[in-house]
């Protein structure tokens, strides 16, 4: 269907321009085609993959990390699985962890998210937790296995991880650099087990 514009003058700052009658479309609405993707919906447990131990795959030959001493871990997680994650890294003995709120989307593409047996939906970009984590080289893969243990879920939305090459650590308090800076040490629960008990 076309619609006609009215043939009225146009005004300009000291000019008259007359209009002339032209034709424009009405929008039209668009149809999707019978193949199209179609909103993701919550997969049924019986489709869902085995709780198995996943364990990163480690990339086909050597250099597959670039060469440095340090490596920052970002993982980007549901929010809710957190605590898991940091519970793991503790044991681990790893104690440096900076935990930043993020919005975002990847394959779930803002769609609806699932947690504690309830469906919500928000807007465009879906809230997750960003862990950063500075480590040597040697703890790179022990790291990485630990958060996709406490972090998977099997479903579409449990986050990524990347891994971040480092060129230096520096402690501020100190001064110190390398492998002095990057270790957890002179906190206070080093100082508590530094206090010799009298007997």
């Amino acid at each position: 269907m076309w619609a006609a514009t009215s043939a009225a003058a146009v005004s300009v700052p000291g000019v008259l321009i007359p209009q002339s009658p032209t034709l424009r479309p009405f929008p039209t609405p668009r149809i999707l085609p019978s193949g199209a993707a179609r909103p993701l919906q919550a997969t049924p447990a019986s489709r869902r993959p085995p709780a198995t131990a996943v364990r990163a795959r480690s990339a086909a030959g050597p250099g597959y990390l670039p060469e440095s001493e340090f490596y920052k871990i970002e993982a980007v997680l549901r929010p809710w699985r957190v605590s898991y994650v940091s519970s793991g890294l503790l044991e681990m003995g790893i104690r440096g962890v900076t935990v930043s709120d993020v919005r975002g989307f990847g394959a779930q593409g803002g769609s609806t998210e699932r947690h504690g047996g309830s469906e919500f939906s928000e807007d465009t970009f879906i809230a997750k937790v960003k862990m950063e984590i500075v480590i040597c080289k040697e703890q790179v893969e022990a790291v990485i296995d630990k958060i996709i243990e406490k972090a998977r879920t099997g479903e579409i939305g449990d986050g990524k991880i990347f891994v971040i090459p480092v060129s230096d650590v520096v402690r501020i308090r100190t001064g110190e650099r390398g492998k002095e800076a990057e270790r957890m040490t002179g906190g206070l629960s080093d100082r508590l087990t530094s206090v010799v008990s009298i007997p």
